[in-house]
């Protein structure tokens, strides 16, 4: 993967702690040709622009041109900034939550943050996830609005509907777009057809400190299958959410290996979570014990799946995956049959709100299902021009 010293250069500094080793081959990149522009977009692509920029200014303060230094500089205070504001309203937000019985996770974001990098300003987000209950959503949501956020997008009840059967989450703002939270009720789309239930996350968790609050989380083990399966769902597009399966496995020494195997194999996720356990092993050297290598080595589809993301992630620009190769690899990631169809089957048939047109009468509803193919067939066609993400 790691085809050009930029490229090489952000793997090697995508980690919390350096090596004697790592340390010195960082600096032997940084002081050779280096496109320091190239390289400062790539942490930006790959998500992981406060990890990286804290080791520069923390080792190689000395090395970096004056000119990227004072952006280095200006990009990390930002992050950090933002995001100490950002946890401090999710902690408000949740303890709102709880106060009027309405059960919380929180879920990616500065959560992540503490228990992967146990640093809130070494990671980079852009706005909140909560998880609830299905049957919590219509409250919380109210709740939100008591606290000034609004939804992104204004709904018919039958678009409402929709989205709730199609989606896994709804986006809230407020102050404009200051502040964006994901209200989630699920982990993944129903489409997506892996068993890992609300509920499940629930039973399963741990509280942590975040800004002389704390909050529930999901466990180490169940963080684990979580990080795979929304990697898997994303296509491993970014480096953050591998070096985010390499930092936990390393944090957690104690990691209950039993355990995340059992609930993989119950959910129909063991290939998805063998997919980010090699990508960790291959770019950043993650020991694994030898009954999960031996598990990895056994399923040998994952070996092609793992060479398809890095192929996607050596890619310099960020781009949005093809129809077409997102249903194949999403497809292959599964090692039931059952699930390859119900995805597939689910993945064209399920009607999203984007489906639903004011002049069908809701006794004619049924013919969504029809139309939802052509819709995702002209969208395929028409999409547009992939753009860089910096």
């Amino acid at each position: 993967m790691n085809e050009t010293p930029e490229l090489d250069l952000l793997v090697c500094l995508a980690r919390t702690i350096l090596d004697p080793a790592q340390r010195t081959r960082a600096g032997e990149l940084i002081r050779g040709q280096l496109d320091w522009d190239r390289f400062l977009a790539l942490a930006w692509r790959h998500g992981l622009m406060p990890l990286v920029f804290n080791h520069l200014l923390n080792s190689f303060v000395e090395l970096v041109p004056a000119r990227h230094l004072e952006k280095i500089r200006d990009d990390f205070q930002h992050n950090t900034a933002r995001n100490l504001v950002l946890a401090t309203e999710l902690c408000r937000v949740l303890d709102e939550f709880e106060k009027h019985g309405v059960t919380t996770i929180a879920y990616k974001g500065p959560a992540l943050a503490i228990q992967v990098y146990g640093d809130l300003k070494q990671r980079r987000f852009i706005d909140l996830d909560v998880l609830v209950r299905r049957s919590d959503v219509e409250r919380a949501g109210n709740l939100l609005a008591a606290r000034g956020y609004y939804p992104d997008l204004q709904l018919n009840p039958a678009q409402e509907a929709m989205l709730s059967q199609s989606k896994c989450d709804r986006v809230y703002f407020r102050e404009g777009r200051h502040f964006m939270l994901e209200l989630h009720w699920a982990i993944v789309p129903q489409y997506f057809s892996v068993a890992l239930t609300t509920e499940a996350v629930l039973a399963d968790c741990e509280w942590v400190k975040m800004c002389n609050s704390k909050v529930r989380v999901p466990s180490p083990e169940m963080l684990l299958l979580l990080l795979c399966v929304n990697g898997t769902k994303d296509l491993w597009t970014a480096l953050e959410p591998v070096c985010c399966v390499n930092e936990l496995v390393r944090r957690y020494p104690a990691m209950d290996w039993r355990l995340v195997i059992t609930l993989a194999r119950r959910v129909g996720a063991s290939r998805m979570l063998h997919i980010g356990l090699l990508l960790a092993r291959q770019m950043f050297e993650l020991p694994l014990p030898e009954n999960i290598l031996a598990s990895i080595d056994a399923d040998s589809p994952v070996i092609d799946l793992v060479r398809e993301a890095r192929t996607r992630l050596s890619e310099t620009e960020m781009r949005v995956p093809g129809l077409v190769e997102k249903t194949r690899f999403q497809v292959w990631s599964r090692e039931r049959g059952r699930d390859k169809v119900r995805y597939s089957v689910l993945r064209f048939l399920t009607p999203s709100y984007e489906d639903c047109s004011p002049e069908l009468p809701p006794s004619l509803s049924f013919l969504y299902c029809a139309i939802r193919p052509l819709r995702l067939l002209r969208d395929g066609l028409k999409r547009p021009a992939d753009k860089p993400v910096l």
